[in-house]
């Protein structure tokens, strides 16, 4: 199974409205759609994964590993709550000077809600609470808005990037060239007439 990558659009339509929830017009922006079917976990962590070391997050950070957190349950979310009214789910990552922001919008007009327990029926529960308590640690946020016409939503979890850029600085600053030695005249002979060096440039 692949994801299905499409243009980020000014004006999109109630189904695309993730794109313009989630991403800005500039900066750094994936958005892809995967089939609400298991399958799509996976692929869509592991877009997601390649695209933020592309960006420069490190793999061995906090950032990095609750990114593809956030990213895994809200698909799985998708996949087990919202298949039967929205066949596909659209998943979209950008990241501009202050925040990563992670974003998956489905057409099922349902807003989930942390839960404090397990469902009983084993069907989860502790997915976006475990996200939501991740996000706050790190001093960020969660939200559920609906699309304009109330049947569908978009789960965003907005990370920001004081670990990124502290983790990270020295690889992305490059290095200042080394000061040039000056090219010294040879001495002259002595007793020998002195010869004008030419300059060297």
């Amino acid at each position: 199974m692949r994801a299905m990558p499409h243009e980020m659009r000014e004006h999109p339509s109630d189904d695309a409205e993730v794109l313009s929830i989630a991403a800005p017009l500039t900066g750094r922006k994936l958005s892809f759609t995967v089939e609400s079917v298991d399958a799509a976990v996976p692929v869509a962590r592991r877009e997601v994964a390649a695209q933020l070391r592309v960006w420069g997050v490190p793999p061995v950070s906090e950032l990095y590993d609750t990114a593809l957190l956030a990213v895994s349950e809200l698909v799985t979310n998708s996949v087990q709550h919202a298949a039967d009214s929205s066949p596909t789910a659209k998943v979209a990552v950008s990241m501009d000077g202050t925040h990563l922001t992670v974003a998956v919008h489905d057409r099922h007009p349902l807003l989930p809600q942390p839960v404090h327990t397990p469902h009983p029926d084993g069907s989860g529960g502790w997915g976006l609470r475990l996200i939501a308590a991740l996000a706050t640690e790190a001093g960020g946020t969660t939200s559920v808005p609906p699309d304009a016409d109330g049947r569908g939503k978009t789960v965003l979890v907005r990370l920001p990037l004081p670990a990124l850029r502290s983790a990270s600085a020295s690889s992305l600053v490059a290095p200042s060239p080394a000061e040039p030695r000056p090219v010294e005249a040879p001495a002259a002979e002595p007793d020998a007439p002195r010869a004008a060096v030419p300059a060297r440039f």
